[in-house]
């Protein structure tokens, strides 16, 4: 007999699949048994609805976002470290773009509340680290002491998740960058601005 957890896996690998290839809505929980290989009622049992799959796969990448960032050690060198905490954002692209075919899918208005608010906390737990880390580079003197700290740590996370839209869905070339050219011409300038 599979253990529950094992059975949570499959399940939520199949929905994270179909969400992707066909958006929230779309996907009914007769198409998640048969990809998933599993009764309709062992879905509801351990789920209880489509909503409880949908938070379960916000809480399974914020995890999986926040077990990454906690690996982060920093060197406390401002380009280096920021550097570094672009490639945890870069490793978590492919789940990304399941977030945001889950969040951009969702037609009924409660359900969309309820999903928003669970990114909202993913939102904010990525904020308050980067944001910590920015508090100590003031106080170790490393970066400018006039700069609101949580802001500029928004403005980082904006400027990573404006990197994944463009080379997710933007087809045109000029678009594409390589990690380094990103690293040149977006973080090291986000650097300057903060040292100068």
């Amino acid at each position: 007999m599979k253990s529950k957890s094992a059975t949570d896996e499959k399940i939520m690998q199949a929905f994270a699949q179909l969400v992707e290839q066909q958006g929230y809505s779309a996907t009914t929980t007769v198409q998640l048994a048969q990809t998933a290989g599993v009764n309709e009622s062992t879905i509801f049992r351990h789920f209880g609805d489509k909503l409880g799959l949908a938070t379960g796969l916000l809480v399974r990448y914020r995890k999986s976002l926040m077990d990454i960032i906690a690996d982060f050690e920093p060197v406390w060198d401002l380009e280096t470290d920021l550097i570094s905490f672009s490639k945890c954002f870069r490793k978590q692209w492919p789940k990304q773009h399941v977030m945001v075919m889950l969040m951009s899918t969702v037609k009924d208005p409660v359900q969309k509340q309820k999903l928003h608010a669970a990114a909202h906390q993913t939102k904010n737990s990525i904020q308050e680290q980067i944001t910590r880390y920015l508090e100590q580079m003031q106080k170790r003197g490393l970066i400018r002491a006039d700069v609101n700290s949580e802001q500029i740590a928004l403005n980082f996370m904006w400027l990573n998740i404006g990197q994944f839209w463009t080379s997710r869905f933007l087809e045109n070339e000029q678009h594409q960058l390589s990690d380094e050219r990103f690293y040149e011409l977006s973080v090291r300038p986000f650097v300057h601005l903060l040292t100068t």
